[in-house]
């Protein structure tokens, strides 16, 4: 991630929601926040292109971090979803 200096300083939080809706409107929803994880909108580095490169590898980093966490988050719930629906339905 990018050091914070005084011409850099405000990092975003980024936060990605999965959400898996039934029909009966059974609701399956994770959540994923990283804290200070993408430059700010100020401190995107357009001058440069090493500087964009840098901010926009910062950017997708993050994203692909979120995405995989959230991805297995949703997963693991639909999972015991599952298993706790299968566990009543053999009572």
């Amino acid at each position: 991630m990018k050091e914070k200096t005084p011409a850099n300083n405000e990092m975003m939080d980024l936060e990605i929601t999965a959400k898996i809706t039934a029909k009966d409107g059974t609701v399956i929803e994770k959540k994923v926040r990283l804290a200070d994880a993408i430059p700010g909108f100020d401190d995107f580095d357009f001058n440069t292109k090493e500087g964009f490169l840098r901010d926009f590898d910062t950017l997708e980093r993050a994203i692909l971090k979120a995405r995989n966490e959230v991805s297995e988050g949703i997963t693991e719930a639909y999972g015991e979803h599952l298993s706790k629906k299968n566990s009543r339905s053999k009572k």
